[in-house]
C-alpha cells in the first residue's frame, strides 16, 4: 500500500515553553499527556499537559529530588513514577493532586517500561528486562499488588510463555489488556477470565502498537525505523507502509506510545498522531 501521512499534532515548544525533557503517554479516553522536566540544581521541576476536550489542563508539581518518567490520571488526581530505583523498596509512585499537593507514595518496583492506568484506577505496569519479577504487573490505587503475571502464568499451567522483556502495553479497557513481550513476540490479550496467544506475530521488537476491532498496529521493529505494520489477528496478514511527516518525508520517530486505537509518536519536539480505526475507515 502507499505510505500514509500521520496527523501532526504540534511542537513541544509551543506549549511547554522552556524545558529539559518532556516524555508522553495517554490517557485511558486516549487523550495525551505529556509530561515536561526543568531541572533547577539539584532539583526537578515538572509540569504535566492533559490534552482533553479541545483544552490543555495544566497540573504544576512541586520540585523534587528525582526525575519523574510517566504521568497517569487517578480519579481527580495524578500518579508520577520514576521507572528506576536507586535501591530495593524504593518509593517510586507518587499520588498528586489537580493543584499538585502532595498525596501519598508507594513501590511499582524498578526497571519501568510503562504505565497505564484505568478509570477504575488500577495500575498496569510492564517492565523491561533489568526487573526479574514478573514482566507485568497491576496494583490498585493504594499501591498494593493485584495481578502478577508470572503467577497467572503458573495457575494456567504454563500456557502462556513468561515476559523477560515486555516491549508493549496497551491497556484498552479494565477489561482487556494486550502485551507484546520478548522472546518470541506473542501478542497476548488477557481479559477478565481468559486469555488468548496470537502466535507467529510476523514483527519482532515493536515497542508500541494500537488495537482497534481485529487489526493491530505494530510500530517498526528492529532495523525498520519509520515502517509501520497493520496486522489482521484473524486472517494472519501484514500489510507494511512507511508513516510520513507533515513534509512528505518518512517520519523517522524517536518514541512511540500506543492506548487503544491511538499511536502517538515524537519525532524530536513534534508530535504526531495516527488513529487506527480512521486509517481503517481510510482503507474501506
Amino acid at each position: 500500500m502507499k505510505d500514509y501521512m500521520a496527523n501532526y499534532c504540534f511542537n513541544v515548544d509551543d506549549i511547554v515553553g522552556e524545558h529539559d525533557d518532556f516524555g508522553l503517554s495517554v490517557d485511558f479516553d486516549g487523550n495525551l499527556v505529556l509530561l515536561s522536566e526543568k531541572k533547577e540544581k539539584t532539583r526537578y521541576v515538572h509540569t504535566i499537559f492533559h490534552f482533553l476536550d479541545g483544552e490543555i489542563k495544566k497540573v504544576y508539581l512541586p520540585k523534587v529530588k528525582n526525575s519523574y518518567t510517566y504521568a497517569q490520571p487517578m480519579d481527580d488526581n495524578w500518579l508520577l513514577v520514576s521507572s528506576r530505583t536507586d535501591y530495593e523498596d524504593e518509593l517510586n509512585a507518587t499520588i498528586y493532586d489537580i493543584y499538585g499537593n502532595f498525596l501519598e507514595k508507594f513501590s511499582l518496583d524498578d526497571a519501568i517500561e510503562d504505565v497505564q492506568t484505568t478509570k477504575n484506577s488500577n495500575i498496569w505496569v510492564s517492565y523491561f528486562d533489568e526487573n526479574t519479577n514478573s514482566g507485568l504487573s497491576c496494583f490498585n490505587n493504594k499501591g498494593q499488588l493485584s495481578f502478577e503475571f508470572s503467577e497467572y502464568v503458573r495457575q494456567t499451567n504454563n500456557q502462556l510463555p513468561y515476559i523477560e522483556d515486555c516491549y508493549a502495553l496497551n491497556v484498552i479497557s479494565e477489561e482487556t489488556i494486550y502485551i507484546y513481550y520478548y522472546s518470541d513476540f506473542p501478542l497476548v490479550k488477557l481479559t477478565k477470565n481468559s486469555f488468548e496467544i496470537i502466535k507467529n506475530i510476523p514483527i519482532k521488537g515493536s515497542s508500541a502498537f494500537a488495537i482497534h476491532k481485529d487489526y493491530a498496529l505494530f510500530d517498526n521493529g528492529y532495523n525498520q525505523k519509520g515502517k509501520m505494520h497493520l496486522f489482521s489477528m484473524t486472517n494472519k496478514t501484514l500489510i507494511s507502509f512507511y508513516l510520513l511527516d507533515k513534509n512528505g518525508k518518512v517520519l523517522n520517530y524517536n518514541y512511540a506510545v500506543g492506548r487503544g486505537s491511538k499511536l502517538y509518536f515524537k519525532k524530536d519536539k513534534d508530535v504526531y498522531l495516527l488513529n487506527l480505526e480512521d486509517f481503517l475507515n481510510k482503507l474501506c
